[in-house]
């Protein structure tokens, strides 16, 4: 009875290890359901595509327009601890912080990614605290970011 009850048995788990005879058991994609789905995909990438190109274009503006700023006043902060004329130079690819008497560069900074200045400018900062007025335009394709430097030594980005 027992030689029995274990041939029913495994007579059970060898057809439980067949494979499914008909269609609707199978697991798994068709290679037709595959192409398929790579198409929808395909159709959303090409639609999202220029919102994203046009977005990450936009942050890195307002990211080194923003890490100019900070460079700006940087330079009125040296310039009043260390009590000397600093110079901040720009060129349509970077800009430069200098000591015109030594000719010592404290900091330079190449723009890259498609931005740059519109023109040659340069402004000084006075250990008391001024500045000569300036304004930068930094540019990238279509968008503009102006940064002002104001008499004052005080830096704005609009």
């Amino acid at each position: 009875m027992m030689l029995a009850t274990l041939l029913k048995l495994s007579q059970k788990m060898a057809h439980r290890q067949n494979l499914p005879s008909s269609g609707a058991d199978r697991r798994g994609f068709s290679l037709v359901e595959m192409m398929i789905i790579i198409s929808i995909v395909g159709i959303l990438a090409t639609v999202s595509a220029p919102p994203v190109f046009r977005y990450v274009q936009s942050n890195r503006l307002q990211t080194n327009a923003d890490r100019m700023a900070a460079d700006l006043q940087y330079a009125r902060a040296v310039s009043i601890a260390n009590s000397e004329i600093l110079r901040f130079t720009a060129t349509p690819a970077g800009y430069q912080l200098l000591n015109p008497i030594t000719g010592i560069v404290l900091r330079e900074t190449e723009l890259g990614h498609d931005l740059s200045l519109m023109m040659n400018q340069s402004a000084d900062f006075y250990p008391w605290g001024m500045a000569d007025a300036t304004i930068f335009n930094l540019g990238s394709g279509s968008a503009n970011i102006q940064i002002n430097l104001l008499p004052t030594g005080i830096v704005e980005v609009h």
